[in-house]
């Protein structure tokens, strides 16, 4: 019930993500003249003493071409080109997680260290700069908690590592046994010493056993032989049958489960709270960079008449304009939202695999799995997906295709051009310069 309860709160939480997110102007216009916007012609242009009433009657140079528009430094969600990778590498993992997941242990591993160091290292580069909330948010981190905490509690309940554990941690009291060793089966024999058993009246009197190398085994009708009722320990004739735990790698593999599932979470909360910071301010403004608003630009104006001024960027050969991230309100708002409910359907995940039998069904799927992230964390690759496609294809709200740049070349003059969308290279390089900035040098070279 806790599952369908989850699925229904997410499949009510996407269509207002959508909303949230797709929710932005138009620019409703891509052609004027000068003359149509009410410029006042004493403004000085940028750093400039060039005015409006010295380019108003100007002739313009129309180009005849296009340029592109990118974001610059953390300006783009992922790449749609990474996301379909994480989605194809995900999605098998999710279904193998669900019949047989202890053949995914190693991936499920490799796949959230990997997640860990890039979300990482964005927030470092990023310094959580609300502008830079696309390649910052930490909504990926959903799924792999879900990972997470599945292998740390189906593999401690499947090695029986905390039982071992607390028989390890205990003093065991001396206990004497009479009986025999019977097809393979210690039953009701010798004695305990210190956590060793020996030998008692079976047919090799000097072999001993250890209590952390014997299988445990459900049994019935055996008396206390040291360990707890119930219980016997099956050995196939002199060779034990299990690890001491301190030389058992599912020990290890555990604790690394651990460390990580509590990584994510603390980077989840991180995250929301410098979100929610950031949704508690003004909108940010975000740089937009194009080849041309090089060289010598020093103001934009597009068909909203909307007024930019171009800082110039020469070692990157591009000019950038500061403009209202109207993309980056709705995903602050959106990471706050989506990421408190992550760690609500975390929680739910977590009592469904403390308290659910490994064997319960529900209408034949196994219960004692993280549903609850599974689901969220691969409908959030798919708003990633979407997201990403779209804003690689559109250009952000605050600029109309059409613009009109002033240059201050000897003479001010004035030329035109259509701005297009960069693709997906320009995603690529924002969202590349977004999580390695911080590397300065060794990421840009000596130009940095």
């Amino acid at each position: 019930m806790a599952t369908f309860y989850s699925q229904r709160s997410l499949c009510a939480l996407l269509p207002f993500l959508l909303l949230l997110l797709s929710a932005q102007p138009t620019s409703a216009r891509n052609t004027l003249s000068l003359g149509l916007c009410s410029l006042n012609s004493t403004d000085a242009l940028g750093n400039t003493n060039i005015t409006w009433n010295d380019v108003l009657n100007l002739p313009i140079n129309d180009l005849g071409g296009t340029s592109y528009l990118r974001p610059d430094v953390g300006g783009a969600l992922l790449p749609w080109i990474y996301t379909i990778i994480v989605i194809i590498v995900h999605v098998p993992m999710v279904v193998i997680r669900v019949v047989r997941w202890q053949m995914v242990q190693t991936w499920c591993l490799a796949s959230t260290v990997l997640t860990l160091v890039v979300t990482i290292q964005g927030y470092k580069s990023t310094a959580f700069s609300p502008d830079m909330i696309l390649t910052w948010t930490p909504l990926l981190l959903v799924i792999d908690a879900g990972s997470m905490a599945q292998v740390l509690f189906l593999i401690v309940e499947d090695r029986h590592l905390l039982f071992r554990l607390w028989r390890r941690m205990t003093p065991t009291k001396k206990k004497k046994n009479n009986g025999t060793l019977e097809n393979g089966v210690l039953l009701n024999n010798g004695t305990w010493e210190n956590g060793v058993f020996m030998g008692g009246n079976s047919p090799d009197r000097n072999f001993v056993w250890n209590r952390d190398e014997i299988k445990i085994e459900p049994a019935t009708n055996i008396e206390d032989i040291g360990i707890g009722r119930d219980t016997r320990m099956s050995v196939a004739g002199t060779t034990a049958t299990k690890t001491a735990i301190l030389q058992d790698d599912a020990l290890y593999v555990a604790i690394l489960a651990f460390l990580l599932l509590i990584t994510v979470i603390v980077l989840q909360i991180l995250g929301l709270v410098r979100a929610l910071e950031g949704a508690k301010g003004p909108t940010p403004l975000v740089s937009m960079c194009s080849p041309i608003f090089e060289p010598y630009g020093i103001a934009v104006l597009d068909g909203d008449c909307n007024i930019y001024h171009i800082e110039q960027n020469f070692l990157k050969g591009v000019g950038c304009i500061l403009m209202p991230g109207i993309w980056q309100r709705s995903w602050l708002k959106a990471t706050v939202a989506g990421t408190a409910l992550a760690l609500v359907f975390e929680t739910i995940d977590v009592i469904l695999l403390t308290m659910v039998h490994s064997k319960a069904r529900w209408r034949g799927m196994k219960m004692r799995r993280p549903w609850c992230s599974m689901f969220s964390g691969l409908a959030i690759l798919g708003l990633l997906l979407v997201f990403g496609i779209q804003y690689a294809t559109t250009l952000p709200p605050g600029i109309s295709e059409r613009v009109w740049v002033v240059q201050n070349t000897e003479v001010p003059s004035v030329r035109t051009a259509n701005l297009v969308p960069a693709g997906l290279r320009g995603t690529l390089l924002s969202w590349n310069d977004g999580i390695f900035n911080s590397w300065s040098v060794q990421y840009y070279g000596p130009s940095a």
